[in-house]
C-alpha cells in the first residue's frame, strides 16, 4: 500500500505541485506585502478609531497576525522551493551527478562524498520539507482563524454578561490571552485532557460542550490534520516549533499596528522603541491635540483645541467620542430620567417645553460625563454640542471657553471623563494640552 502511494505521489503529484506552490506562494506574499495600506485605510481611516468595539478591534487585530503568519510561511515556503528548483536545474543538465575523476580529493572525502545522499535522495527530502511548508502554513492559518474566534466569544461574553469592560479594553489583558488561545489551539494543553473515559451528567455536559466549542471556534477546518503532523513526529519538536512561529506572527503585527496606532489598545511601551522617556513620569506635549497641526488623514484620537497659539476670544475644546463613554452616559441618563426616544406632544407649548427639558437634561448628562480644568480649575456648566469634525471626520462633543479676561501667557487645559466599568464609576484622563495667550 505504502509503494503505491509513493509511486501515485511520484508519478503525479510532485511533477505538478511545485507550479502550483509557486504562482499561490507568489501571489500571496505578492497580495499581502501590499495590503497593509489597505488595511489602514479600511479599519483606520474609513472607520475612526473612536467608533472601534471589542469585535472590531480583534477583527482589525486578527487580520494582520492572520496575513503575518502567511507571509511568514509562504515565505518560507517560495525560498525552499525556489532551491528545490535550482537544484533540480542542475541535476537535469548533469544527471550522472559528482564525475569523481575529476575529484582531486584524498580517498577518504571521496568516499564519505560517495556514501552520502545522492542527488535525487536531496532533492526528494528538500521536495518533501517544501511540500510539507505549504502545508503546515495552511493548518497554522486554521489555527490563527479559529483563535480569534475564540476570542470574540471570550470578549463578547466578558462584555455582555459579566459587564467586564475593563479588561477588554487593556491591552496586557487582550494580549495575555490572545497567546494562551493561540497555544490552546495549537494542543500546547491537551494533556490536561484525562484520558480515562467518565460518565456521568457532568462529563456528557463537558462532552457537549466541547462539541460546541469545537464546530463553534472552526476547530473541525484542521484538528485532524493537526494531530497527523503532531503524532507522526517528535512533540516537542512541533509545539516548541509552532508556538515560535505563531507568537512571531503576533509579536510582528503588534509592532507594525504601533508604527500607525500610537495609542490605545494596542499600546504597550515594550513593544515601541519610539519612546525615549516613561510618559507617566513625563509631561509631553502631542501635536495630534492642536486643530491647524494636523496633517492628512490624520485624527485627534482623543482631542484637542484648535491651535498651540490662540489669538481668538474663545477657546474651541473638542472631545472625540468613544463607544465606551455610552455606558456611563446611559447611567446618567437613567438616573435623571432623560427621554432616550424621541416623542414629543402634539400641543406646541407642551412640545417646547418638553424639547428645552430634553437639551437641559442632555446638557446634565454631558457635564458629567466630561470634566474640563483650566489651569488646574474645573469649569463647570459648559454648554456642550454633539459635532462631526470638519477636518478629522471624527464625532465627538465640542465647547467655547470665554478667554478674553485670561491673562497673557502660557496656560494648561485638562480633559477627563468619567467611566463606568463593572458597576463602579471612574475618572480617566482624555487628553491634556498646553497653549499661548499673547
Amino acid at each position: 500500500m505504502k509503494e503505491q502511494h509513493d509511486q501515485i505521489v511520484k508519478s503525479q503529484y510532485a511533477p505538478v505541485s511545485w507550479q502550483l506552490e509557486f504562482l499561490i506562494a507568489g501571489g500571496i506574499i505578492f497580495s499581502l506585502y501590499t495590503s497593509t495600506d489597505y488595511f489602514k485605510h479600511l479599519f483606520l481611516l474609513k472607520y475612526p478609531i473612536s467608533d472601534f468595539n471589542y469585535i472590531q478591534v480583534l477583527l482589525f487585530f486578527g487580520t494582520y497576525v492572520l496575513t503575518r503568519v502567511l507571509l511568514i510561511g509562504f515565505g518560507v515556503n517560495l525560498i525552499l522551493r525556489t532551491v528545490w528548483l535550482a537544484y533540480s536545474a542542475i541535476s537535469y543538465w548533469y544527471p550522472d551527478g559528482v564525475n569523481y575523476d575529476h575529484l582531486n580529493i584524498n580517498f577518504y572525502q571521496k568516499k564519505k562524498h560517495q556514501n552520502g545522499l545522492t542527488a535525487s535522495d536531496r532533492l526528494a527530502t528538500l521536495d518533501k520539507w517544501t511540500n510539507v511548508s505549504f502545508a503546515v502554513t495552511i493548518v497554522f492559518t486554521f489555527i490563527v482563524f479559529s483563535s480569534f474566534i475564540t476570542l470574540m466569544l471570550i470578549q463578547f461574553i466578558l462584555a455582555e454578561v459579566f459587564g467586564a469592560y475593563d479588561l477588554i479594553n487593556n491591552a496586557v489583558f487582550n494580549y495575555f490571552i490572545a497567546i494562551f488561545v493561540l497555544l490552546l489551539q495549537l494542543g500546547v494543553f491537551d494533556f490536561l485532557i484525562r484520558k480515562r473515559h467518565r460518565r456521568g451528567v457532568f462529563f456528557k455536559i463537558g462532552e457537549w460542550l466541547y462539541q460546541v466549542y469545537y464546530y463553534a471556534t472552526g476547530l473541525f477546518l484542521f484538528r485532524r490534520e493537526l494531530l497527523v503532523i503532531r503524532t507522526n513526529g517528535k512533540r516537542w519538536l512541533y509545539l516548541t516549533f509552532g508556538s515560535l512561529y505563531l507568537l512571531a506572527g503576533l509579536f510582528i503585527s503588534i509592532n507594525q499596528i504601533g508604527e500607525f496606532y500610537p495609542a490605545g489598545t494596542f499600546n504597550i511601551n515594550v513593544f515601541d522603541d519610539r519612546l525615549t522617556f516613561s510618559e507617566d513620569l513625563n509631561y509631553i506635549i502631542d501635536y495630534h491635540t492642536y486643530e491647524d497641526q494636523l496633517g492628512e488623514n490624520e485624527v485627534f484620537y482623543n482631542g484637542g483645541i484648535q491651535s498651540q497659539y490662540v489669538t481668538d476670544e474663545y477657546l474651541k475644546v473638542f472631545v472625540v467620542h468613544w463607544r465606551n463613554y455610552d455606558w456611563y452616559l446611559r447611567h446618567v441618563q437613567d438616573s435623571i430620567q432623560y427621554p432616550v426616544v424621541y416623542d414629543p406632544p402634539r400641543q406646541d407649548s407642551l412640545r417646547i417645553a418638553y424639547n428645552n427639558n430634553r437639551i437641559a437634561k442632555d446638557q446634565i448628562a454631558l457635564n458629567q460625563l466630561i470634566a474640563l480644568e483650566l489651569d488646574e480649575e474645573l469649569i463647570t456648566d459648559l454648554k456642550w454640542e454633539r459635532y462631526q469634525h470638519y477636518k478629522t471626520k471624527e464625532e465627538g462633543y465640542i465647547t467655547y471657553i470665554p478667554i478674553t479676561d485670561l491673562a497673557s501667557g502660557r496656560h494648561i487645559i485638562s480633559v477627563f471623563t468619567r467611566n463606568r466599568f463593572t458597576g463602579t464609576v471612574r475618572k480617566s484622563r482624555v487628553f491634556g494640552t498646553s497653549f499661548f495667550k499673547p
